[in-house]
């Protein structure tokens, strides 16, 4: 058996698989995702005897990471977890990548590292009922929370950069979870911009990973303002322009370290792109499979709540699946687009395709009204804490 949950998570992201009675949470949303919609499945799972046999932090980003702080903070210690044993966790902090020498902190230094672990996590940009509290609990960073309550983190104690390019992980019942991505390059990149940002503020010392670090490293990358691509989307509601003619990358440096993943169960196979760049999505498809396509998996999760910078026309040449996953309530970044949208449905297709929404936005209306440029079968559903049986 292979099923999914897509929680309702505001802007953000949040999955749980059921592959074989293994299973995986990807992501967490903001606080209020984690305690009024996942807490609930989890202590049910413990209650029934199970476990979560991954958790996977794909990315340090505000809507994604938010939820995981309320968890780690509440879950307890090891041997006494009050919601569920956890197995295994991913996740890539600055502990993660080998850290260049550098100047030592000087005392001016450790008091911009302290004023910003005194801020905390920013609330969200955005106020009323889209916006979801950051708990009090959630003034250190999750390497922090990890460390202290002693979980297995990528397969040791942080140290180890989860990328692509590693060999299949093995879980229970024979699921295997392969990374798609990020290369080693992107989390360079994440914390060179970090580093930036940091002098920005006065610091001038060396980054050396420890805890205060590492919090200021979380807390900065998770709210912090990063580069847009150039074009600026400026599509009305009544916009009949293809993808190839409004596609422009995605330059975000915390989006470009995202773990994507792959996860295969019973011959079927889920891939979870989280934020990722298309770009680099496309490179290692074509490692593993060459560069024919398109290569069809049985789900897949639409990268960056569908926003037009990470699904390229390239990319849906080389992926196609009877269901998609897009996980938006449109706000902030007005996800998703309603171009990458209409691309995925106009491809030629042997079997119908399922569009799968936690939201109605404009564009899933105006997708239920569109019809395939090719004449190929697509429904369009909204399910909000629902399995989708794979």
């Amino acid at each position: 058996m292979l099923r999914l949950k897509m929680y309702p998570a505001r802007n953000g992201d949040a999955f749980l698989v059921d592959a074989s009675g293994s299973h995986i949470l990807i992501d967490a949303g903001f606080a209020s995702t984690f305690n009024d919609h996942i807490a609930p499945d989890l202590r049910q799972l413990a209650h029934a005897g199970g476990q979560l046999d991954l958790l996977v932090c794909t990315h340090i980003d505000g809507d994604h990471i938010g939820g995981l702080l309320e968890f780690i903070s509440s879950n307890g210690a090891p041997g006494a977890r009050s919601i569920v044993e956890v197995k295994e966790v991913w996740h890539n902090s600055l502990r993660s990548l080998p850290s260049p020498p550098g100047p030592p902190d000087s005392a001016s230094d450790r008091q911009v590292l302290e004023a910003i672990r005194r801020r905390g996590f920013l609330l969200p940009p955005a106020s009323g009922p889209t916006a979801n509290p950051i708990s009090a609990k959630q003034g250190s960073s999750l390497a922090k929370r990890l460390k202290q309550h002693d979980y297995l983190w990528n397969a040791s104690d942080g140290t180890t950069s989860m990328t692509s390019g590693r060999p299949p992980h093995t879980l229970p019942n024979g699921v295997q979870v392969r990374l798609i991505g990020p290369t080693v390059a992107r989390l360079e990149e994440l914390r060179t911009w970090w580093i930036l940002e940091m002098r920005r503020l006065s610091y001038k010392g060396g980054a050396a990973v420890d805890p205060v670090v590492e919090d200021a490293y979380e807390m900065v990358c998770a709210y912090t303002r990063q580069p847009a691509p150039a074009m600026v989307k400026t599509i009305s509601a009544a916009s009949t322009k293809r993808l190839n003619e409004v596609y422009v990358p995605d330059i975000s440096p915390t989006n470009g370290s995202s773990i994507a993943t792959l996860i295969e169960s019973e011959g079927k196979r889920l891939l979870f792109l989280g934020d990722a760049w298309a770009e680099d999505i496309v490179v290692e498809l074509k490692r593993l499979h060459g560069d024919g396509g398109p290569h069809l998996f049985d789900a897949i999760k639409v990268s960056h709540h569908g926003s037009i910078h990470n699904t390229s026309v390239d990319l849906l040449s080389l992926i196609d699946a009877p269901i998609f996953l897009v996980s938006s309530n449109g706000s902030i970044h007005h996800h998703p687009d309603y171009e990458v949208l209409a691309e995925i449905v106009d491809r030629p297709a042997t079997f119908e395709r399922k569009i799968y929404f936690n939201y109605e936005t404009p564009a899933s209306t105006r997708l239920r009204a569109h019809v395939s440029r090719s004449g190929a079968k697509f429904q369009v559903d909204v399910v909000q804490d629902g399995w989708i049986h794979v």
